[in-house]
């Protein structure tokens, strides 16, 4: 065991994706979880097979719990936190896995002397038992970190430290890699539906371009791995593809926006062609002035 860890059996409230694949985790990482809460006796009992651990109700699972992480939605936590209250909470660790949300939730929490923290992995949860965090990055964002760091080293977790004050922005830019790849991705099929594509010739087109994308930024670095019309200069492409997108073209011009701010870096258009590309996307510069905007 870490040296300044005493205790460390862990309890979950939530059964859900996050809660279910994160104890799976610390489970092989040979953590203790005690067990599992949830409203749902299933997904209690399905959380509890998968990682050795017993089905409880709230009671004994804050009581037998040294480290208590909430994995709820969002708009529950409040309410856990104040069903929590109740209990005797001095010396307990605990968190909840909100990305927005920052430990403030949990008011009053230094009046019962429980040491209180968000913790938020950067991963996307596609089931129950997606536990393969071994190379996922956290935030941590709490008062006194350094109570927590025996755990940390213990789970193996690779964290930054946040400020309160900077969490929805953080969530947002997880929301645009995550989320709103999935968004992008429906665009695309639905374009290549009109083209006569089916849906699974979609995703077969679709998803080894965005893996390449993917590989590119792992290995060059964000702003070396843009590809396409913009970073090449075509400006009658992008024009032809506004010409046909309908509903999609505002989409297109701030998405093509940014990737010009990418091109003018790399330095390889000049600048006419980058007045013309300006025009097409955003429409509110001259000959004399596009360049600075």
């Amino acid at each position: 065991m870490v040296q300044g860890v005493k205790k460390m059996n862990i309890g979950f409230i939530g059964a859900g994706k996050v809660g279910c694949s994160f104890g799976h985790y610390l489970k092989q990482q040979d953590l203790p979880i005690v067990g599992y809460y949830s409203r749902s006796k299933s997904s209690s009992f399905y959380a509890a097979n998968l990682t050795r651990s017993s089905p409880l109700n709230f009671d004994e699972l804050v009581k037998k719990s040294d480290y208590i992480f909430i994995t709820t939605p969002d708009d529950v936590i409040s309410n856990i936190w104040n069903q929590m209250l109740k209990y005797d909470l001095e010396g307990k660790f605990i968190f909840h896995m909100s990305g927005c949300l920052s430990s403030s939730v949990f008011t009053g929490y230094k009046d019962k002397n429980a040491h209180c923290y968000s913790l938020h992995p950067l991963y996307s949860f596609a089931g129950k038992n997606s536990s393969n965090l071994k190379n996922t990055i956290f935030s941590i964002e709490g008062e006194n970190i350094e109570k927590i760091k025996p755990l940390l080293q213990k789970a193996n977790i690779n964290y930054f430290v946040i400020e309160e004050e900077n969490k929805p922005l953080y969530h947002a830019s997880a929301v645009f890699v995550s989320n709103y790849i999935v968004s992008l991705a429906k665009i695309a099929e639905n374009l290549l539906i009109k083209c006569g594509l089916n849906k699974s010739q979609c995703v077969n087109g679709i998803y080894p371009l965005m893996e390449s994308t993917i590989n590119n930024i792992k290995e060059s670095g964000i702003d070396n791995s843009l590809t396409g019309p913009i970073v090449r200069g075509d400006i009658h492409t992008v024009e032809k593809h506004l010409n046909n997108l309908d509903e999609y073209d505002e989409i297109y011009k701030s998405l093509g926006t940014i990737a010009l701010e990418i091109a003018k870096v790399q330095k390889n258009l000049s600048n006419d062609t980058i007045c013309e590309l300006q025009k097409i996307l955003r429409g509110d510069c001259n000959e004399k002035n596009c360049i600075d905007i």
